[in-house]
């Protein structure tokens, strides 16, 4: 297997496990009545941690919209990131982890960003069938 194959596939194994992890955490302190979350701090998670899996899942497959899907919210996360650096925003405790936040933030930022940088080198792109160079691009539902 090529590196450039090697890539893909941890990346893609790295989301499809992080959101099978914490679908799987929600789930279970669902059942066992141990998640003192708000129900919209519990839908936010659960459904982030679907679209990771299945993000995930794209890549492995070279499915381009996932690509472009998972390089525009690592963008937005990488953001959002510096954002609560800068302490212009901040997060409801209800999303906190045992996790320092700032460990948190550091590590997510520095993953987003290796993702960001991977995924736009010519080769790997090619390999989705992309032929444009942007940096990401969502099509519109029902729209040609």
């Amino acid at each position: 297997m090529q590196s450039r194959q090697w890539g893909i596939l941890i990346f893609g194994l790295t989301e499809i496990i992080i959101g099978s992890f914490t679908l799987v955490a929600v789930l279970v302190s669902l059942c066992l009545g141990k998640s003192g979350k708000p129900p919209q701090v519990l839908l936010f998670v659960l459904l982030t941690s679907v679209l990771s899996a299945c993000l995930g899942a794209g890549l492995i497959r070279r499915n381009l919209a996932s690509l472009h899907t998972l390089l525009f919210f690592a963008s937005v996360i990488i953001l959002s990131k510096i954002l609560i650096f800068l302490k212009i925003i901040t997060l409801n405790g209800a999303l906190e982890t045992s996790i320092p936040q700032p460990v948190k933030n550091a590590v997510s930022i520095i993953y987003h960003t290796l993702l960001i940088w991977y995924f736009n080198r010519t080769e790997i792109r090619q390999q989705f069938g992309e032929r444009r160079n942007v940096l990401f691009s969502v099509k519109l539902p029902f729209c040609k």
